[in-house]
């Protein structure tokens, strides 16, 4: 009689165990989407943070048709009320997940939120769309 089989069934017994027990997975991380988009041609800046959107103007013309969460954003000087429901969110922990548009999208993480900067260098304007992730708190 040949060991192999017998070496086989001791090597098989001792793997069959491993390849047979399973890890659970930490529980998926909480996440909400914000979308802002509109018609830009120049350069915008948007400072998010827990109380507030803030909007600053940089160059050329200012934005227009422009959205926030799927609804029609015209005082960019006003915070959407739909911001309300990210606000208690950890902003700094933001990112892009989508964009569109011609030239330049960036998120950059701030002190207590996040910043979205927005550049149309080429001549006109351009239609730009900037998905972003924002985690929710976790309950500790």
């Amino acid at each position: 009689m040949s060991s192999k089989p017998i070496a086989i069934l001791a090597v098989l017994a001792l793997l069959l165990p491993v390849s047979c027990t399973s890890v659970g997975k930490a529980p998926a991380e909480r996440i909400d989407h914000l979308t802002i988009s509109g018609l830009i041609d120049g350069s915008e800046k948007f400072t998010f943070t827990p109380d507030a959107v803030k909007w600053r103007h940089l160059h050329w013309s200012t934005p227009s048709s422009m959205e926030f969460d799927g609804q029609s954003w015209t005082r960019l000087g006003k915070t959407p009320e739909a911001w309300r429901r990210f606000g208690s969110h950890d902003l700094t922990r933001a990112s892009i997940i989508r964009r569109h548009g011609r030239d330049v999208i960036a998120l950059e993480p701030s002190s207590d939120g996040f910043i979205l900067y927005i550049d149309d260098s080429p001549n006109g304007a351009g239609y730009y769309s900037a998905t972003i992730a924002i985690p929710r708190r976790t309950e500790e």
